[in-house]
This record gives C-alpha cells, sequence and structure tokens, in this order.
C-alpha cells in the first residue's frame, strides 16, 4: 500500500488540513492518508493548547466520514518530544509491506534544518512538499538539492484555503463561528466540550 502520512498539532484539525490530504491522496494516488496528531510538538513554544486525547478525539471526527483516512495515536503513547524521524522509523518497523509519503508544507520545508535528524527522513518515506503559501518554491528546490542531494521529493501545488488553527481559536474566543471551517462533527464536539473559550 501506498500510505500517506500528515502530522500536525492538529490544534484544531480544520477544513485545510483535510484538503490537503484529499488533493495529495489523489494526485499520487494513495491507498490511504495516516493523520498523526502530535503527543509533545517539538517546534512548538507553548504546549497544545487542548491535551493529546482531545486533538486526537477531533481528527478522529474528521475523519470518520473518509474510508481512506485514518488517525493514529502512536506519538501520544511515546514520551518526550514527538520526533518526526521517530515516529516514521515506528511506521516502518511496524507496516515493512507499505510505502509512505509524508506530507508537509513548504514553509516547514524551509526550516527543516531545525528538525531531529532532518537528514534521515528520505531514507525512511518520500517527502511530499506542498505548496499552499506566498513561500517560492525556486527556494525550496535549491534546499532539496543542498540537503538531500541525489532524493527523491515531491513538490505539489494544492488548493489553498486561508484556514488556519490561531485563527478558529481567536473566533471561538471571540464568540463568532466556525462553522464551515471544520467539519461539522468537530465544530459540534467542540462547542459541546467548551474547548478553546
Amino acid at each position: 500500500m501506498r500510505i500517506g502520512l500528515l502530522g500536525g498539532t492538529f490544534d484544531p484539525i480544520h477544513l485545510a488540513h483535510l484538503r490537503i490530504a484529499e488533493e495529495v491522496r489523489e494526485e499520487l494516488a494513495l491507498s490511504e492518508v495516516w493523520f498523526i496528531p502530535a503527543g509533545v510538538p517539538p517546534h512548538k513554544r507553548a504546549k497544545p493548547h487542548l491535551p493529546f486525547e482531545e486533538r486526537l478525539r477531533l481528527v478522529e471526527l474528521a475523519v470518520k466520514d473518509h474510508p481512506a483516512f485514518r488517525a493514529l495515536d502512536l506519538e501520544g503513547r511515546r514520551p518526550g518530544p514527538s520526533y518526526t524521524v521517530d515516529t516514521l522509523r515506528e511506521l516502518r518497523q511496524r507496516h515493512p509491506q507499505h510505502e509512505f509519503f509524508f506530507i508537509l508544507g513548504l514553509d516547514a520545508f524551509l526550516e527543516i534544518e531545525t528538525w531531529h535528524e532532518y537528514h534521515l527522513l528520505p531514507e525512511l518515506a518520500t517527502l511530499v512538499v506542498v505548496n499552499r503559501s506566498e513561500f517560492s518554491p525556486e527556494a525550496a528546490c535549491q534546499k532539496a538539492l543542498k540537503l538531500f542531494p541525489g532524493k527523491k521529493l515531491l513538490f505539489l501545488t494544492v488548493t489553498r484555503l486561508d484556514i488556519s488553527s490561531t485563527e478558529i481559536r481567536r473566533r471561538i474566543r471571540a464568540g463568532l463561528s466556525i462553522r464551515y471551517l471544520v467539519p461539522e462533527a468537530v465544530r459540534i464536539h467542540i462547542e459541546t466540550r467548551g474547548h478553546y473559550l
């Protein structure tokens, strides 16, 4: 199977995350896309607003209607920072028969040198860099050639949906609607639990 992997804090997950996964799935003919909420995000200075279990629940609600989407809890079960390289190693050990495609945004890729053991990532999965922002893909190609000579990386342009978890949290605190920014099941769960208030 060809498996896409989409990690993130998902605090909360929103429609832009899901749209990226869907477009990459179609473009690369992936069998499934696995969403992996970070347990302890190493690149975020502040802790996530919601505990791991609640962020995982939101991801489960967001993907439950898509037959090719799954939510994984493995980073929440592992102590310490949620390093991508450790997650990819674990998945490769568990599923040696699968081909993995790690999906990340162009902005994150341009900072990939700050990631723990970043040089090992292309050995564990094909890196799929998606561009939905103002960052230059040319700069990313130059970085790819410099950091990963001889390695295959994929660069895809996806539909830009200007949605962010930060803005969703701000709207909730301001008493504004988040309908049509997140899946309806996610919206109902957030509002029922009083998250982000």
